[in-house]
């Protein structure tokens, strides 16, 4: 159902990275699967290093699992995302999938260029940029406040540095009580079995 148009969109930017196609090329014939929440798609590696859709019921070389709000999260960071995701089946193919993901870079200002011209697609693509950063810092922001929040103003959460001292001070107990054990055993007061 979707992967037709999901094809479609792939190999456009595939088409754009000759290097990403060359990479693929090898793998040729071998099927992916993407489970991606309740839609499956399941996609060939044709010669070329493009994809097409796999035949139905094709047993699949690679499986990708990733929940919808996980792919959601790939359009804001695809390394994160890609780290999260679940990956089993041909090692070769999932490391060259991993790599050309987290390498692949798809030119949109040249896609809307031919659309609105290059001027208008260039002021698209830097604001398009400038949303982004700025919901990259709001997001960063957030977590830093809340994480002073709750271990300063409201200390529910122990700090990092409390939790290493702490653990650093059992840490000296529990030698300390070694070594004493050992200083009783010497002087006979007890017994070991």
């Amino acid at each position: 159902m979707l992967s037709l148009p999901s094809v479609v969109s792939i190999n456009h930017v595939l088409k754009s990275a000759p290097w990403a196609l060359q990479r693929l090329a090898p793998h040729a014939g071998k099927i992916i699967a993407v489970r991606a929440g309740p839609v499956p798609l399941r996609f060939c590696v044709d010669p070329s290093g493009q994809l097409r859709v796999a035949a139905p019921g094709a047993e699949p070389d690679v499986t990708i699992e990733m929940s919808v709000s996980l792919l959601l999260r790939a359009a804001i960071d695809r390394e994160a995302a890609l780290n999260d995701a679940v990956i089993s089946g041909d090692t070769s193919l999932a490391q060259t999938l991993a790599y050309v993901a987290q390498n692949l870079q798809w030119d949109y200002e040249e896609d809307l260029s031919k659309v609105v011209g290059d001027i208008a697609a260039h002021r698209i693509g830097s604001t398009a940029r400038n949303v982004s950063s700025w919901a990259k810092d709001s997001a960063n922001n957030f977590l830093q406040m809340s994480k002073d929040f709750w271990t300063e103003e409201r200390p529910t959460i122990a700090k990092s540095a409390d939790v290493a001292a702490f653990i650093s001070s059992v840490d000296e107990l529990r030698d300390a009580v070694a070594r004493l054990e050992k200083r009783i055993e010497m002087l006979g007061l007890v017994n070991r079995p």
